[in-house]
């Protein structure tokens, strides 16, 4: 019945809906770089917001905690909590300058990850600019673990997988009291149980993940990654390459098993889209930030379903 339900709102316009929607938004930490990025989204969530549609804001952080991790030398769980509570503040502010909002939240989430998980061991998640060999050698001997990419140098954290999260029921009450929620920014702050209660770990967690989580979680309808690239494409980068405009998740798989998408780039994107699917969802969308409202309508970017 959802199926159906699916593709007749498809056909005649995901405007049309009667009843409420849950969204569950992700903006990508490279796409938010500067305020006027955001107008056109905090828009159209004053428009969903007046139809009584429920919507949770997530965002990443890798550009900006690379550049304090370097500058500051402080734990990375730390940094995470601050760069999550100032680009929610970002957010917030846009949203609520847009207007036809009536409350906004930011909540400071918190995700449960295993702290034996192998990324603490081998880091993989670049964070930050690209540096130079002499920066690359500064930060080694500051204690960062610094690779070289395509492109230059980069500092790698701990990114381990979101396990589950433990700020969910606060965040669930406030969209079910009509407020328009920030949360699970940058991946939310890891932390693990241990003997003596919680404790936090130094990890940057992948905002995508996280954000199919809290989607999951949630019961949410629409997952949609804004990003700034417009879609998921096949061959990217090559001359013969093609957006894939609309997919099936099998299809997608394959594609994986293809090695079509790159890793820390579109691959945990079309993943993070493939797990709320599989976890019961029915709609994502990975498209363009700057086409916020067609994509979120379904006439822009990559459309991926059951």
């Amino acid at each position: 019945m959802q199926g159906i339900r699916l593709i007749a709102q498809y056909a005649k316009g995901i405007d049309d809906w009667g009843d409420f929607i849950k969204y569950v938004i992700a903006i990508g930490g490279n796409a938010i770089t500067s305020a006027h990025a955001l107008s056109g989204l905090s828009v159209e969530i004053g428009r969903l917001a007046r139809k009584g549609d429920q919507i949770l804001v997530t965002h990443g952080n890798g550009p900006q905690v690379g550049e304090l991790l370097l500058e500051e030398g402080r734990r990375l769980a730390l940094l995470t909590a601050q760069t999550e509570a100032e680009i929610g503040l970002e957010v917030q502010e846009s949203i609520e300058k847009a207007g036809h909002v009536g409350k906004v939240a930011i909540v400071i989430t918190r995700a449960l990850v295993n702290p034996r998980d192998k990324e603490f061991r081998f880091p993989t998640k670049p964070v930050g600019r690209f540096y130079s060999k002499a920066e690359a050698d500064i930060g080694r001997r500051n204690g960062h673990v610094v690779r070289k990419l395509i492109g230059g140098y980069r500092v790698v954290v701990p990114s381990p997988d979101p396990i589950e999260i433990l700020d969910l029921e606060h965040i669930s009450s406030l969209l079910e009291s009509g407020h328009v929620v920030i949360a699970g920014g940058g991946g939310g702050v890891a932390v693990a149980r241990g003997s003596n209660g919680l404790r936090y770990l130094d990890a940057v967690l992948d905002k995508d993940k996280t954000s199919a989580l809290l989607a999951s979680r949630l019961h949410a309808d629409q997952f949609i990654i804004l990003t700034n690239i417009d879609a998921a494409y096949l061959g990217y980068g090559k001359r013969n390459q093609k957006r894939i405009a609309r997919a099936a998740v099998a299809e997608m798989e394959e594609y994986i098993e293809e090695k079509e998408f790159e890793p820390g780039s579109m691959l945990p994107k079309v993943e993070a889209c493939i797990s709320f699917i599989r976890s019961g969802g029915n709609y994502a969308a990975i498209g363009s930030l700057d086409e916020a409202r067609r994509v979120i309508g379904g006439r822009s970017g990559s459309i991926i379903t059951q």
